[in-house]
């Protein structure tokens, strides 16, 4: 009779082919191992600390790679070291547009890419970890410094981080240099402060405020007084003008009535002066004399006539005098 069959060895059998039927497709439906990629290698200025293996390699933003070995190499001729950094590039990550004439193999893209601006940069991956990545971009205006030792797979040039620039920049600060003016300057401000001279500067500035403090006390005492001298006079001035101004109107008619009387007067001798010229010889001395004097008194009369029309209009002229013209005194 033949020999029953193990179920427990053929259900092992099953689920192992099982197994690995799962993992066939999900690594081969995955295409990793399908997949053709590109190796490059890179050599970046400086410390690499927080670039790992399987860190990401970006173009302008777009994953196309990871990084797949960092070394550490000792060139024996000068004990130099070097890090040369390997990354796998994806084929599939890119799709090219159009045919150029003939097929370029990969180190003839790299070159003529590098000839357009092509550099490699580290780049912060994450703050909080400090991870880096290998960020590739366009830097047209950046030198191409190839290392030229590995000659198996193409060279893409590097260019310092964003952080490495800045921490350049600020060791080319002269910051010795600054630190002894800076110590300089503050001895002699130091110096200036207690000097002598500022000694006494200070102390004159001391003195000049306190009699400048007494000026002030004083000016505060006697503008009390000052102002008050000052209103009473205008009061005083304010009463008199309005006497002024009653009496203007009753003189200015007492010297209308006194002019008036004088006309007459002139008047008066002019008719008894005509009178006498007509009882005596015309060529008589005394007729020459008379006829002077009418002629004067005549000029006399025309005077008061215009003195009090002007009084008519202008009583106050008695006060403030007679106006030019243009209204000016």
């Amino acid at each position: 009779m033949s020999k029953q069959a193990n179920k427990t060895v053929i259900g092992g059998f099953v689920v192992g082919a099982v197994v690995l039927v799962v993992a066939g497709v999900l690594v081969f439906g995955s295409g990793r191992f399908l997949t053709k990629t590109e190796t490059y290698v890179m050599y970046f200025q400086g410390s690499v600390k927080g670039l790992d293996v399987g860190a990401p390699v970006v173009f302008q933003g777009v994953k196309i790679g990871s990084v797949t070995d960092i070394v550490l190499r000792v060139h024996a001729k000068d004990l130099s070291f070097s890090i040369p950094v390997f990354i796998k590039v994806e084929d599939h990550r890119f799709q090219q547009v159009g045919r150029r004439a003939g097929e370029l193999s990969p180190r003839e893209i790299t070159e003529l890419l590098v000839e357009r601006g092509m550099r490699a940069q580290l780049q912060m991956q994450s703050l909080i970890t400090g991870k880096l990545m290998v960020e590739i971009d366009f830097h047209p205006d950046t030198p191409v410094k190839l290392v030229g030792t590995d000659t198996e797979y193409p060279e893409v040039p590097t260019i310092p981080s964003d952080i490495q620039q800045f921490l350049k920049k600020i060791e080319e600060i002269p910051i010795k240099k600054i630190y002894d003016k800076v110590l300089s300057a503050v001895d002699g401000i130091d110096e200036f402060i207690n000097s002598s001279e500022m000694q006494d500067c200070i102390h004159s500035l001391n003195l000049a405020v306190n009699d400048f403090r007494k000026l002030v006390q004083n000016v505060d005492t006697r503008v009390g007084p000052l102002v008050s001298s000052i209103e009473d006079t205008a009061t005083d001035v304010q009463k008199l003008m309005r006497n002024v101004d009653d009496q203007i109107p009753p003189l200015a008619s007492s010297i209308k009535n006194t002019v008036e009387t004088a006309s007459d007067v002139l008047s008066q001798a002019q008719t008894t002066l005509r009178a006498i010229q007509g009882s005596i010889g015309q060529d008589s001395p005394l007729v020459y004399q008379l006829n002077n004097a009418l002629k004067e008194l005549s000029a006399a009369a025309r005077s008061i006539r215009v003195l009090v029309a002007y009084l008519d209009q202008n009583p106050d002229a008695l006060i403030r005098g007679k106006r030019r013209p243009g209204g000016e005194k």
